[in-house]
């Protein structure tokens, strides 16, 4: 390489070849740590993206389930968590569309997840409205239960594709990532090859300049001293070039650190999701607490147990589960050979009193040898190799349940304050869910102690009732001696009153009957004509006394059904259509289609406001209030009727208007299917 500049210029050019140098370097340096950055910054993006999702799941089930909570106990302080959970849910909405926002994809199925959660807000806002006025058959409609669970489904399908578009990204973030750190690593140290390169190449065309000036031997010695400078530079600058090395691969390591972060985070809620879905699932506790030790037995545990707190104090283990099932029947036969110390100053005992957690990051050899009972049991203890253990109380309403037992060992997993957080919380899902079940258990009690004693009740009334029938009927026929009008009159009278005391006896009958789940359905081919005939017989004494007439008009078609609770069915409608018309007519119509068969009963009476026309239903309510009502009446009849229409494959429906009379359908099938 030959230079054909002066001496001056040519030393000032080659001044400015580090200089150039140093800049390319730095600036090639500069942008390739911003890609990386950028990268990184993508990288957390999905992994809040992801969280962010898996929240708002978890939130809308806690919804759901504080949505549930009140439906069965019809308190408001369950309603809490649901209100709770409905502001963080509008909270993650807002994160996942400020996350989203530059995928047009992503924003799409956001759209679409808080539609559904909208929508089945809305549906549970609808339940917790029909609790709150009482309208319990409607919370209980299998219908609106099914709308609930599709919204859901759909709200978790919604979901589920969000995260897998977003974990498709993540992966190929982390590529880019990883390319990211490999080629910057890469360039800076070609640039550094090709900075030595250089060098080298100035020095050999220096040298040779410095031959053809024989007679510039001090400014040949000038640039070599300026060489030797530029040298140093260049040293410094590779040594710091190794150092912006050694911090990108720092850099590097922290991000590897924080992904595993993130995905034990990940881990966690996923955990915490699936275990309230099984919580959720049944209201038998027994069979959901063993599903969510499994559920935690090898996710964060290799041990895990579950203790309860038995009415009479006593403290009982009611799952015990391992990553190996064939030790689970071993560790249940060493309890039993050493049965726990729940009076001690520590384990779960101590835990269940206190309703404080306990949590042994390291255990000892030492810890080990205290806590054995003898030889051969330390022998035991040190042969399952536990490293580490947690027991947490399992809270609900201030109410120490049970305690939740985990235990690392064949794994070395060591338990620090994030799986404490964790198992809390596992816990309390898991108490919340037993607590319910207790709850609903004691409702079923109680009710079946209603209809217990409703049916006792109406039985010790029907002996002194027949009683009392039995000798009016005496009495009528003269066996005592001829009776004058006004005797006769009121033994009519006493008749009337016993025949409408023993309807109402009927009618709790029923409806212990139907609330118990005692009643049986017969079905046999009948005539519907006949069916309505003999109702109307067994009525037109009551029309007759209010001057009322009874028709009849439609068709007659032959069903499969039980004859006798289609009777009681139309005897209850027109009893309560004579009961509250006090003038004009009462007319039954029947109309046959393909599959069913309609009967409706209008009258011409009081009828009855848009607001009560399904309370009309509900057991023991009526339309006039006790303190007014001119008529009896136990509020069964329509109640029971409903139910035996349902009972037969049907339905009742109601039409009214105050002051313009009533229209009750009975919707029948031709045959039962």
């Amino acid at each position: 390489m030959r230079l054909s500049l002066p001496g001056a210029a040519q030393r000032r050019l080659l001044a400015l070849v580090p200089v150039i140098l140093v800049v390319l370097v730095g600036a090639l340096t500069y942008e390739r740590s911003r890609l990386v950055v950028a990268d990184v910054r993508e990288v957390e993006r999905s992994h809040e993206t992801l969280e962010a999702s898996g929240s708002l799941l978890t939130r809308a089930i806690d919804a759901e389930t504080g949505q549930r909570a009140y439906l069965l106990i019809g308190d408001e302080t369950f309603l809490q968590p649901y209100k709770g959970a409905r502001a963080d849910i509008q909270q993650l909405l807002r994160s996942l569309r400020e996350l989203t926002r530059r995928d047009a994809a992503q924003m799409a199925r956001l759209n679409t997840i808080e539609q559904l959660v909208n929508q089945r807000f809305s549906l549970l806002d609808s339940s917790i409205e029909q609790r709150r006025i009482g309208r319990l058959n409607v919370v209980r409609d299998s219908v609106s239960q099914l709308r609930g669970k599709e919204k859901m489904d759909q709200l978790r399908g919604a979901v589920a594709a969000l995260q897998a578009q977003e974990r498709s990204l993540l992966s190929e973030r982390r590529a880019a990532e990883q390319r990211g750190v490999t080629t910057a690593t890469i360039l800076i140290i070609l640039a550094a090859l090709v900075a030595v390169l250089l060098s080298a190449l100035i020095n050999i065309a220096i040298s040779r300049a410095l031959d053809d000036q024989h007679k510039a031997n001090v400014d040949l010695r000038r640039v070599n001293e300026d060489l030797e400078r530029q040298s140093g530079q260049l040293e410094e600058q590779a040594v710091e070039m190794e150092s912006q090395a050694a911090e990108l691969e720092a850099t590097s390591e922290d991000l590897r650190s924080t992904n595993d972060a993130l995905s034990r985070t990940t881990q966690a809620a996923e955990l915490l999701s699936d275990a309230s879905r099984v919580l959720s699932s049944t209201l038998d506790y027994e069979k959901t607490l063993e599903a969510v030790a499994q559920l935690a037995v090898g996710e964060i545990s290799d041990w895990c147990a579950v203790d309860l707190v038995d009415p009479d104090g006593a403290i009982r283990q009611v799952v015990v589960a391992h990553i190996d099932g064939a030790k689970i029947k071993w560790a249940k036969e060493l309890r039993e050979r050493y049965p726990p110390d729940h009076a001690g100053p520590t384990g779960v005992g101590q835990v269940i009193r206190t309703g404080r957690p306990e949590i042994y990051p390291d255990i000892t050899d030492e810890m080990l040898a205290a806590s054995a009972r003898d030889a051969d049991h330390l022998d035991i203890l040190r042969e399952l190799r536990f490293k580490s253990a947690l027991v947490v109380p399992m809270i609900a309403r201030g109410r120490t349940l049970g305690a939740l037992t985990l235990v690392s060992g064949e794994k070395g997993r060591h338990y620090g304050d994030a799986e404490l957080a964790l198992a809390m919380e596992l816990a309390t899902r898991s108490a919340l869910a037993i607590d319910n079940a207790q709850l609903y258990r004691s409702a079923l009690a109680a009710s079946e102690a209603k209809s217990a004693f409703l049916a006792t009740m109406s039985h010790e009334l029907r002996t002194p009732l027949n009683a009392i029938i039995g000798y009016q009927s005496l009495l009528k026929e003269g066996i005592d001696g001829p009776l004058s009008d006004a005797q006769l009159a009121h033994l009519n009278r006493i008749r009337a009153s016993a025949d409408h005391l023993l309807s109402l006896i009927d009618e709790v009958l029923t409806f212990s009957r139907v609330e118990a789940g005692k009643e049986v359905v017969q079905r046999e081919d009948v005539s519907l004509r006949s069916v309505i005939d003999q109702a109307i017989t067994m009525i037109t004494p009551l029309a007759e006394v209010k001057g009322l007439t009874v028709r009849v008009e439609g068709d007659d078609p032959q069903l499969f059904t039980d004859g006798g609770k289609v009777r009681q069915i139309l005897l209850n409608l027109l009893s309560n259509a004579i009961k509250f018309t006090d003038s004009g007519e009462v007319v039954i119509r029947s109309r046959a289609y393909e599959k069913t068969v309609e009967v409706s009963v209008a009258d011409t009476g009081i009828g009855i406001a848009a607001e009560n026309l399904e309370r009309i239903f509900d057991p023991f309510w009526q339309v006039e209030q006790r303190s007014t009502r001119k008529v009896g009446g136990t509020g069964l009849g329509l109640s029971v009727s409903r139910t035996l229409a349902q009972l037969v494959g049907g339905d009742i429906r109601v039409e009214s208007e105050p002051g313009k009379g009533s229209t009750f359908t009975l919707t029948l099938p031709v045959r039962q299917a």
